[in-house]
């Protein structure tokens, strides 16, 4: 299934509002050239009757009309590298008065060979995502608002540093996970018990790359397991393709893996998920309670073999909700 007919209409909307922005910018550039360099604005406009000369003489038939395309082109180049010295004199670029685009691909058509451009297609994607991630809490917590005072720094954990300096090297790293991500990339894992900040900093992850301009998807296990497991099923509404969404997102975040009930459709969803991500180099984000020999006995090695390549993170320490509350 492919995006909803809803998320198309909001890119068309996007792209419209990029092509007048566009064409806004590049009426001001000229205008601007037209009352400062008068010298400038007059190549500009011998450059556009050499344009109006050509069309005349394409729409002509005769023995001679190569040989004048050939004479108005060159007319035209010299022009247009007049126009390039002219406008580097005035201290302006070369292509100041070159039309202007976001995606010189398509040039902010959506189009390219007659198919859907990709910068187009990254607009529904986003459109899609922005939709699922409408409840969820992604702009509520930052790398910045993780504090490590709530750690323990005196005492050494089985790990053998204190908790502090374990949760400090796991800030570290996902702060870096989130600067330096790209695609392809690593997936990463987020394990310890409950109340540790897995949830906190996995958003800290997902809304640092929303903010790079990538295509994220935030939820709970339950919650889109859930969802998938109802359209599935035909139980919601069949515009709805979450699935989908979750499998193309350029990063998924999956939050609280385990609490989901265990069935064999969200076994099999849970599979599909994460192997065709991993299979497009595409990276996942999960965090858990579980052990390693729960997750193993939970999901079977068809899946804990796949989790297991991703990058680990042991979150330690006791319950920073616990202490929060007790701050009142």
């Amino acid at each position: 299934m492919g995006f909803d007919s809803r998320f198309f209409a909001i890119a068309e909307a996007e792209l419209n509002r990029i092509q007048q922005k566009n064409k806004y910018l590049s009426e001001t550039r000229l205008e601007e050239v037209k009352l400062k360099f008068p010298d400038t604005y007059a190549l500009r406009t011998k450059i556009a009757g050499t344009c109006a000369r050509l069309l005349s003489v394409i729409a002509e038939t005769g023995g001679n009309t190569a040989e004048k395309l050939s004479e108005i082109e060159k007319d035209n180049m010299a022009l247009r590298d007049q126009l390039k010295t002219s406008l580097i004199s005035h201290g302006l670029p070369a292509d100041y008065l070159d039309p202007i685009y976001d995606c010189k691909k398509c040039c902010d058509t959506g189009i390219v060979d007659g198919k859907r451009c990709s910068c187009f297609m990254e607009k529904v994607k986003a459109a899609a995502s922005s939709e699922m991630n409408r409840s969820s809490p992604l702009s509520l917590c930052t790398f910045d608002e993780f504090s490590l005072s709530y750690y323990d720094d005196t005492t050494p954990t089985p790990l053998g540093p204190t908790a502090r300096k374990i949760m400090e090297i796991n800030l570290k790293a996902c702060r870096k996970y989130a600067e330096e991500f790209h695609l392809p990339y690593n997936g990463m894992l987020l394990r310890g018990r409950t109340g540790l900040g897995k949830t906190h900093l996995s958003l800290s992850i997902a809304s640092a790359v929303i903010d790079k301009g990538y295509n994220v998807i935030y939820g709970s296990a339950p919650d889109l397991l859930r969802m998938i497991e109802r359209e599935h099923f035909g139980n919601a509404p069949a515009d709805l393709d979450t699935l989908g969404m979750v499998i193309r997102a350029d990063l998924l975040v999956l939050d609280d893996l385990g609490a989901e009930f265990d069935t064999k459709f969200s076994q099999s969803a849970l599979y599909n998920i994460i192997n065709d991500r991993i299979n497009a180099s595409r990276p996942t984000v999960i965090s858990t309670n579980l052990e390693h020999n729960e997750l193993s006995g939970r999901y079977g090695e068809r899946i804990y073999s796949r989790i297991s390549t991703m990058e680990e993170l042991y979150f330690t320490g006791s319950d920073v909700r616990v202490k929060k509350a007790a701050e009142g």
